[in-house]
């Protein structure tokens, strides 16, 4: 079983393969945060001579703060949540992989809702890293029957999260960002290793 992921109810790894894909096939996927916001808050402050080279003080200020948003996971026990990925290393790509296995489900995501910071955009731009392969602690993964719903009861509590896509009851686990379309891989080393 995939570290990080929490199910209502009875564990999936106590569930058939069948099950599983029953329980949590065409569901909405939820993510909470930002991608790979803690990585690119770990590089504002380590790298920061570095990064002034190319970006204004005020600007790479503005990137270390963003750590207040770095907590972005609702509370256990919601109703709403069917499942739950704690993302970390890896960043969003590997989660959603481990998710999709856990869940032993599909996955099409779209990339263009997959929320992300313009500073840590820059930021990767910066060192030629993906942000979707970058540290997003603090952000999470909720498989949800009803996305916009869940979306809603979050933007009330304060978290803010965006639909980016929906489970599938085949194996296929694909990324989606306008008429092309990739498939997910196994294993993601994160963006922060090399640097």
């Amino acid at each position: 079983m995939a570290d990080g992921f929490f199910a209502g109810f009875e564990g999936p790894d106590r569930m058939s393969e069948k099950e599983r894909r029953m329980k949590f096939g065409d569901m909405d996927i939820v993510m909470t945060g930002f991608a790979g916001l803690r990585g690119s808050v770990i590089l504002a402050h380590e790298k920061y001579d570095l990064l002034l080279k190319r970006y204004p003080a005020l600007f790479l200020e503005g990137a270390k703060e963003q750590k207040n948003l770095l907590r972005q996971i609702p509370e256990n026990g919601a109703e709403d949540i069917a499942g739950r990925y704690l993302l970390s290393e890896g960043g969003v790509f590997a989660g959603l992989w481990n998710l999709g296995k856990a869940a032993g489900v599909g996955l099409k995501i779209y990339l263009k809702k997959i929320p992300l910071k313009q500073e840590t955009v820059e930021i990767c731009n910066f060192f030629d890293v993906n942000p979707y392969q970058m540290q997003s602690e603090g952000s999470c993964l909720l498989l949800a029957k009803n996305g916009y719903r869940l979306k809603n009861r979050l933007q009330a509590e304060g978290i803010f999260s965006e639909i980016i896509g929906f489970t599938t009851e085949d194996n296929d686990r694909v990324v989606i960002n306008g008429e092309e379309m990739r498939y997910l891989e196994k294993h993601y080393e994160d963006a922060l290793s090399g640097l």
